[in-house]
């Protein structure tokens, strides 16, 4: 089921609708409490949670979050010079999926670069934007429900979907079923475990390690694991998916935090609590906070 942001109606009921009114308003009474169900937030350690299915996504969705979701879109541009996917794509896609579309960035840059594309984002929280480019539109879903578009896609996109999803096999089938023949799919994850050349097990770097093993036994305990990058080419190969293609970018952390990248990493990843971290805790919030403050400190 999706729940589309639309407008309210500036329809005015004339004699040929006024048979109609009751039933009408009984729809537009059912929308309007659909729609202010969505927004009726969880609050948890002082951050803000989605509403719609609750629970099913770990991070918050406040103003704070959606900073942190912006900068990692400018983190990727980084890393593909610009570019918004690596996708060899046709140049004049006509309809493109973006799942897990965040505060939908990502989208309203690919709906203004291919104008004539009609592109949909979906996530669990309504925090896009209500001015849209005229080809873009979002909708208020949980991906891992029964797919409802009436039509394939070209392109389908997500990105920074570990931690979110509970049977990948699953959805990777879908995406297969909702392309067109010849469509690409792309999906983009960064990989959630700190590699040292010179210290595998990360030795010189305890509260790191700690940090890490936190968030690995959260997402395991959550039912949705977050390390999912090595895993992908896999998948999508076993959906059926051909000509699969697995681009890996390194990027240097060191003590200099000499790059710009390397900075906004640092600057993005850290300050997002998990709330599976906190709730396997009975104190709550209280425990991943040092772990946090602390790998800052290694």
């Amino acid at each position: 089921m999706s729940l589309p942001l639309l407008p309210k109606s500036t329809a005015t009921p004339t004699e040929d609708t006024q048979s109609d009114s009751a039933y009408a308003d009984s729809i537009i009474h059912s929308t309007s409490s659909l729609t202010s169900s969505i927004v009726n937030y969880t609050y948890e350690n002082g951050r803000r949670y989605h509403a719609f299915r609750d629970g099913e996504y770990p991070l918050p969705n406040d103003e704070k979050e959606q900073d942190r979701l912006d900068l990692f879109h400018h983190i990727y541009k980084l890393l593909l010079n610009g570019d918004l996917f690596c996708a060899p794509i046709p140049p004049n896609p006509q309809r493109v999926l973006d799942f897990g579309t965040g505060t939908g960035i990502w989208a309203l840059d690919i709906a203004d670069q291919f104008t004539s594309a009609e592109v949909i984002g979906t996530d669990l929280s309504p925090i896009q934007p209500q001015w849209v480019a005229p080809n873009c539109t979002f909708e208020i879903d949980d991906i891992e429900s029964e797919w409802t578009f009436g039509r394939p896609f070209n392109f389908i996109h997500s990105r920074n979907m570990g931690g979110s999803i509970r049977d990948w096999d699953k959805l990777y089938a879908k995406i297969y079923q909702h392309l067109q023949p010849g469509g690409y799919a792309e999906i983009q994850e960064f990989e959630t475990w700190v590699v040292s050349d010179d210290d595998i097990e990360l030795k010189n770097a305890p509260n790191v390690l700690r940090m890490l093993q936190e968030v690995a036994k959260a997402s395991e305990n959550f039912g949705k694991e977050l390390n999912i990058a090595p895993k992908v080419k896999q998948g999508m190969i076993d959906a059926g998916f051909e000509d699969v293609t697995d681009k890996v970018y390194k990027v240097h952390l060191n003590e200099t935090f000499s790059s710009l990248l390397c900075w906004l990493i640092i600057l993005s990843i850290l300050p997002a609590p998990s709330r599976p971290i906190a709730k396997r805790s009975p104190t709550e919030g209280d425990r991943n906070v040092p772990t946090l403050a602390d790998a800052r400190r290694y």
